[in-house]
Parts: structure tokens; sequence; C-alpha cells
């Protein structure tokens, strides 16, 4: 089957259609049609002033008939009103032709870029406090735009690059959604079906992440929709097994899913190339083949570990992550990266080795230890900090329940998720590092320095990483970049969830040697990512070693520089 005929995208009010649109109509040569100008030629009134005069209820109907109108025209590039996706019988009928493409970013990224347009008073759903109403928007709508054939991270993509991607992924994956015949079902009903949390998608590889209460259980039903039909080889760690080993055995059992587990010593020394050796020598002699998936359960040492051996055996194994802490739900379960330690350093010898997809069962989070759980929110901050400025009032209010372990399922799998999708925007935009994924590295620059400094086990991931952003925000409020009173709210929220702010005792000449083989060194430039708001952050390889060395002095003696 060739490819659609039309591509139609789709995504909220502001993020970027119409400007995508004109560049994708220009390289194929097809006619753009912006639903939101048809309706104006059809009506007279542009779609605010109809929403205004009218309601919203008025204008929906109006809209539906345009898209519908609209989907009959081929070949064509159709840019869609915000609310348009909502409407089944407008997602059927843009479907039965088109190529659907959901425009994502963050509700601040769409509202900075707001403020610059010139029609930025026209949008009367937008009124008030954008940014929160862009947010109350998405919650709304995500779970209609999960069923656009693509998901487009706009976030850090000029139109032309963001066409090109759609161009790449039209050409691929446009034939085979055409001919998939239960998705018109799919996208005409009324009440869509319950999608991933969160999609990573680099072009070359796309996969889910299932967040909530009960995924494990679901671990049969989730491998099947993975497309995962041999074996299953689980490695876990000493704690984790104890604590939901039965369950996943029990689960796979039942279904008849045949596969074998290794067990690691808890800990991060688990992470090291000799322990990988004996994960070789294991799947060696259960002969394991291409078509079995190696299951990483656990936290982020068993999704580094397993994840670094199902990259480098048979030169690579399927991977799926079973994540069973905050640190490894939010972070290293998402993303690729895999890696193992070395002496000198954290995660020196590594790959990049997308799963094909992750489980998250946020009921796991129970059994952690209190520390273990405290540690993982650090990540979730570090999120909200450079992307989600909105869940960091959320973070605020909910802080003790959260840290606490008695928030309420539903919120904590809501936090999780957005944290997630957080980090499978920037993924997605950037899978190797070349440029936007740098972000992800907050706190990281000193927080490695510290947790190397100390062993590894003085402090655990999410607390060096706490201290890491504290650092940094440090840095740049000495650097002129950061207001004062960010770089407080950055302690106070850490302090509110039980993390530290400082590493009094630490061996400062070891934190700074550590962060000397930092791989985001680049031509023997240390380089920092810094804020200059929240939601807004800057790399800069210019830092004098002078300040850093200070700012790090401060952090071991637990006062402010």
């Amino acid at each position: 089957m060739s490819a659609a005929r039309q591509i139609v995208l789709v995504g909220l009010s502001g993020v970027g259609k119409s400007s995508v649109g004109e560049v994708l109509a220009e390289r194929l040569g097809w006619p753009l049609l912006d639903t939101d100008d048809l309706i104006t030629e059809r009506e007279g009134r542009t779609p605010a002033q109809l929403i205004v005069s009218g309601g919203e209820a008025s204008f929906r109907r109006i809209e539906e008939r345009v898209v519908v109108e609209a989907a009959r025209r081929r070949p064509a590039v159709i840019a869609t009103g915000g609310g348009a996706f909502l409407s089944a019988r407008a997602r059927r009928a843009l479907g039965e032709s088109g190529f659907l493409c959901h425009l994502d970013a963050t509700p601040q990224a769409i509202a900075d870029r707001l403020r610059q347009a010139p029609d930025a008073s026209e949008r009367p759903l937008l009124s008030g406090d954008v940014e929160r109403r862009l947010l109350e928007l998405d919650q709304q709508r995500r779970p209609y735009y999960a069923h656009a054939d693509a998901w487009i991270p706009v976030q850090a993509l000029t139109p032309d690059e963001a066409a090109s991607r759609i161009l790449a992924l039209w050409s691929e994956r446009s034939p085979g959604a055409l001919a998939d015949e239960r998705r018109l079902a799919r996208l005409g009903a009324e009440a869509p079906a319950r999608a991933p949390t969160a999609v990573v998608d680099t072009v070359s590889e796309r996969y889910p992440v299932w967040v909530g209460a009960g995924e494990l259980e679901r671990l049969p039903d989730r491998l099947r929709m993975l497309g995962l039909g041999g074996r299953v080889l689980v490695i876990s760690d000493s704690d984790v097994i104890a604590l939901h080993g039965r369950t996943v055995a029990q689960t796979l059992d039942e279904a008849g899913i045949a596969g074998a587990s290794y067990i690691v010593p808890s800990g991060e020394r688990s992470k090291q190339l000799s322990v990988a050796a004996e994960l070789y020598g294991w799947l060696a002699e259960q002969r394991a083949e291409r078509g079995d998936a190696v299951l990483a359960l656990g936290g982020g040492m068993v999704g580094d570990l397993a994840g670094y051996v199902a990259a480098t055996y048979l030169r690579g194994m399927p991977l799926v992550h079973l994540p069973t802490s905050v640190l490894a739900m939010t972070d290293a379960s998402v993303g690729g990266k895999v890696a193992v330690d070395l002496p000198q350093g954290k995660n020196l010898v590594g790959a990049f080795h997308q799963p094909r997809g992750v489980i998250a069962d946020t009921g796991t989070l129970a059994t952690l230890p209190h520390r273990s759980l405290v540690e993982g929110f650090a990540e979730v901050i570090k999120h909200a900090l450079i992307l989600d400025t909105e869940l960091i009032d959320d973070l605020a209010e909910h802080a003790a329940e959260l840290a606490g372990g008695t928030a309420d399922p539903s919120l904590l799998a809501a936090v999780i998720g957005r944290s997630v999708r957080a980090k499978a925007l920037v993924v997605s935009s950037d899978p190797h590092e070349a440029g936007m994924r740098a972000i992800l590295n907050y706190g990281h620059t000193i927080g490695h320095g510290v947790e190397a400094a100390g062993g590894y086990e003085q402090f655990l991931h999410g607390e060096a990483v706490a201290v890491g952003m504290v650092g940094a925000a440090r840095i740049a409020e000495r650097m002129g970049l950061l207001d004062p009173g960010d770089s407080r709210r950055h302690e106070e929220l850490l302090r509110a969830f039980g993390l530290p702010v400082a590493c009094p005792g630490i061996d400062v000449e070891a934190v700074l040697q550590a962060m000397r083989y930092d791989k985001k060194i680049v031509s023997g430039q240390q380089r920092f990512v810094l804020l200059e708001a929240p939601g807004r952050t800057v790399v800069r390889d210019d830092v004098p070693e002078r300040l850093v060395e200070d700012v790090v002095r401060g952090l071991a003696s637990g006062t402010a520089t």
C-alpha cells in the first residue's frame, strides 16, 4: 500500500501546526488546509469570534462539519484546531486517508511561543493564566491525541526540522497505519481507548511507557502488545526479586511464557564489567537468541546493567524495563542510555539501546525503603525545574504525602507520568545527546562528583543530584543568570522532600577530581547545564574553575557561597 495522500496535524493551540503545515505543503506541492481559516471563510467570523458569540459547543459543531469536508480533499496537508480531534466523527474522517501527527511541546514552551504571536489575544480558550490553561487542555485532550499515528516532539525543533521528521515517518509508517483494520474503529470510538502514559519516538525506534498500579499483573498482555513472543530472561537484584519475583514468575507462568532469571547482589557495586561478564556467561548457558527478551526488573542499577548486557550480547537483544523505583521509572528506564561503572567514574562504559517498552507498576513503590523512595523524587524535581514549571507547584503542595509514601495512587501515577512524559519529549527529540538532551544533566555534573567521592555509598544517586542542582543554581546565581529567589526555591523544594541540599564533610578534591572524568567534558572544558529561570536552560562551558571550586566547598561546608 502506498503512503497516505494526506498529512494531518493535531495538537494544542499554538504548538505550531500552521507553520509546520506550510513547510510540509511547500515540500510536497500539496495544498495546505488550515481548518481555522476554512471556518473563517465559511462563517465570515474567526473561531475566536464564534466561540465568544455562540459558545464553544456551537463552535465545535461548525468545526466538525468543516473538518469532515476537508478530510475529503486529497492530496492535502491539514492543520487542525486544537480541539478538532475531540470529535469522534472528525477523528475517523481524518483517519480514512490521512496520516495523523500529534505535535507536542510543554505548556510553558507553547505559552512562550504564543506570547510572541501577533494573534495571541484571539484565543478565548486560553484567557487568563495561559500556561495553566494549556496544562488543563493538555490533560483533557492528550488521551485523544495519543491515538494519532505519529508523535512529533517539537519542543526544540524548527518548523523545517519538524517537517523533515514528519516526512520520514509518513513514508515509512503511513502505509501500515492505513492498512490497520482496527485503526478506524479506535479513532471513531466516542471514548478513546486507554493509551500508554508516554511514547518515546526517535523516528528509527518507537516504544510505549505504561505507568500505573497493577502493571506487573498485566505483563503478559503488555509483552504481546510489544510483539514479543519468545522466552523472557529476567535480570534482577536480590532485594527486588524477594519483593516482586513471585508476582512476575506467577504471572508469566499462568500465561505460559517460558523463561529464566539471574539475580545479582543489590547495590551499585554490581554495575560493573565483571558482573556483566557473569551475565554473558548465563545467557550463553541459556542459549539465548535474538528473539528472546531481557526483562530488567528493579531500580536504576539493574536497568543500566541489564540494558548494557542486552545491548551487547548477540549484538543486541530486545529489552523491556520493569522499573521498581521512582528513580528508575522517571530516569533510567526511559531514553535508552545503558552503562556500567569504572573505578574512575560512573557510567563510563555504555551504549544507547532503546527498550521495546517500559512497564512501570507504581504499586511497587510501596515496598521501597523511605530513603530510596525519596531519592527518586530528585529526578522528578529536576524535570519540573527544566521543563514542567507547573509541576513545581504541584510537587510543593503534595511533598509530604509523596515523600511519605501516603500519596493517593492516582496522584502518584499522575506525577510519575508527567515526569516520564517530560523526559520522553527530550529523548525523542535528541536520542543520542547531540543537543537538547544535555538539559537532562541538570545537577549531574557536580552530582556525579559527589556520588563518586562518597564511594557510591555515602550518597544515593538522587541525593547527589539534589546537591548538584543546588550547586548549579548557586553557580547560575553568581554568574547573574538566575534570580536569587529561584535559587532559594530549589533548596526549599528539595528540603520539603527530605533531600539533601549540601554534602557536609565530603572530600572537595575528590569531588573535583571525579568531575574531571565527567562524560560531558568537551575539548577539556566542563559543560554545566544552568537555569536562567525555571523552564529555561542554557549549557555553558565558560564557568570559571574558581567559581566551581568555591561552590563545591560551600556545599561541603554546608553553607551558602
